[in-house]
């Protein structure tokens, strides 16, 4: 017997202020001499990370999201007139990472504390988001399946069809991002005239978010 069913997609859509900002900050350092590298590269992350202690966190708090070293050629040519690949040195970047609640003096000392850092003169940016991120994730979810119950519920009664129970259901991919459009990008490299400016304010713009999701109903 054929089982009557009606497909509809339903869809989640949340507005959200952003509590939390992440900051990410890359340090960099070349040399050809790879105790000298490593040794440069270990002064300038610790300068960073007293840097923000002084600030007021936890060093603990602060993690290394990506270490990379690569080795670095160039193409030249011999007397001869032939192409040979040179060592140039190694380069090592590292990316530090960590979370702090939105609040404006706690950004401005954040800032404060990377552009006084001259000899790592980090590039740092700074991104909001939210702390219950799985607590708007379960309300886009139940927003998309009530979106679809109420779309089937039409489809049924225009089609003078009672709706029955659910087939099936499928959503995409488990990705949570929660990021405002607002992004803030800096360089302490050159930064004396940040340092000295007057306070930076930020409101950064409502994270907006949807999901969703595909409900297969019976119809009697």
């Amino acid at each position: 017997m054929n089982i009557n069913t009606v497909t509809v997609t339903g869809t989640g859509k949340i507005s959200a202020s952003p509590d939390l900002v992440t900051l990410s900050c890359t340090v960099s350092a070349k040399d050809k001499n790879y105790s000298a590298l490593t040794e440069t590269e270990a002064e300038k992350t610790s300068e960073i990370i007293s840097a923000l202690v002084k600030a007021g966190f936890e060093e603990k708090d602060i993690k290394t999201s990506d270490f990379n070293l690569s080795t670095e050629y160039e193409n030249c040519s011999t007397s001869d007139n032939k192409w040979v690949r040179r060592f140039t040195g190694y380069s090592l970047t590292r990316d530090l990472k960590f979370e702090f609640d939105l609040d404006a003096d706690r950004l401005n000392s954040v800032i404060a504390a990377l552009t006084s850092c001259e000899k790592a003169a980090p590039t740092f940016n700074l991104s909001f988001t939210v702390k219950e991120k799985d607590g708007l994730y379960d309300l886009l979810l139940e927003k998309a399946v009530r979106d679809a119950a109420h779309k089937a519920g039409v489809i049924a009664a225009a089609a003078g069809m009672t709706l029955g129970s659910v087939q099936n259901i499928s959503y995409g991919s488990d990705e949570r991002p929660f990021v405002s459009p607002t992004l803030f990008r800096g360089e302490a490299d050159g930064a004396g005239p940040l340092r000295c400016a007057a306070k930076i304010n930020i409101v950064p713009e409502d994270i907006v978010s949807e999901i969703n999701v595909t409900v297969v109903y019976q119809l009697s």
